[in-house]
């Protein structure tokens, strides 16, 4: 387990995705990416890369931000929760991926264990709900 700075969380994520050999998975309700060309680029880098990256936002309010984006984008209703992980690395926590100054908490996780049961709980409760978006 291992908590990360705030001011880290985004390059924490950026690494989970520059790392990534098969496929990422990005769980964000709301995203605004305007000043993190960091991110953006490292997801289309990505794509680039043969990675299939998959993008899920709260639908009808999570779309903006993701417009410049090769990620396969998919709605989900009442989606809340914040997580990203590849074939082998996982973070939860609170932020959603906009860019501002709130303070919020990411976590590493770091144990095989722990990386299954987050990969278990989006599997079960946000992918069967989730709608891809038509851009």
């Amino acid at each position: 387990m291992k908590i990360v700075n705030p001011s880290e969380s985004i390059s924490t994520i950026v690494s989970v995705i520059n790392s990534a050999k098969e496929f990422v998975v990005l769980v964000s309700p709301y995203t605004d990416l305007n000043g993190w060309e960091n991110l953006k680029d490292a997801i289309n880098n990505a794509v680039k890369r043969g990675i299939k990256v998959s993008y899920y936002v709260r639908k009808e309010e999570g779309i903006p931000g993701t417009e410049e984006l090769g990620a396969t984008i998919y709605e989900v209703p009442n989606l809340h929760s914040k997580l990203f992980y590849s074939e082998s690395k996982a973070v939860i926590g609170s932020a959603h991926l906009k860019y501002n100054e709130d303070i919020n908490w990411t976590y590493v996780l770091n144990l095989p264990n722990e990386v299954a049961e987050m990969k278990n709980f989006f599997e079960k409760n946000i992918k069967p709900l989730a709608v891809a978006y038509k851009k």
